[in-house]
């Protein structure tokens, strides 16, 4: 069986692994990162969290044209982040997975008002689940 190359290296020190819990947090954090960030269709971390704000942020007022052009962006984000809260010592509590999962089968609202409704419980759940998954990043 292949491995993928993840980038996280363990540190070696006298030739033997570095095992304690600050190594295990920061290879799980490259881990995390790498797994977040790996497909073309997801913008960076930082292009997240700037979305985030242009639709949570205070005095937030988008077009739909905006609302419907972030939505699917931000679901791809949504089902990337789900997906790796759901493995194992991920670090997301499985209530916050739980909490939003009914957005993956959700249709997107045609309407602005419901749209726009629809845009800021999907940036909701992101942000939870981002909050969780990069909590003890190095």
């Amino acid at each position: 069986m292949l491995e993928r190359d993840t980038g996280a290296v363990p540190q070696h020190y006298g030739g033997e692994a570095q095992n304690d819990d600050q190594t295990k947090a920061r290879v799980l954090a490259a881990l995390r990162a790498r797994f977040l960030l790996e497909s073309p269709e997801i913008p960076v971390v930082d292009a997240v969290f700037d979305d985030l704000e242009r639709i949570l942020g205070e005095g937030a007022a988008l077009t739909a044209s905006e609302v419907a052009s972030l939505t699917p962006r931000l679901h791809a984000v949504y089902r990337r982040a789900l997906g790796a809260a759901g493995h194992p010592n991920s670090g997301v509590r499985p209530a916050t997975v739980a909490a939003s999962r009914g957005l993956l089968s959700e249709r997107f609202p045609p309407e602005a008002l419901p749209a726009l409704a629809h845009l800021r419980r999907l940036a909701m759940a992101v942000s939870d689940l981002l909050d969780e998954l990069l909590e003890d990043m190095p």
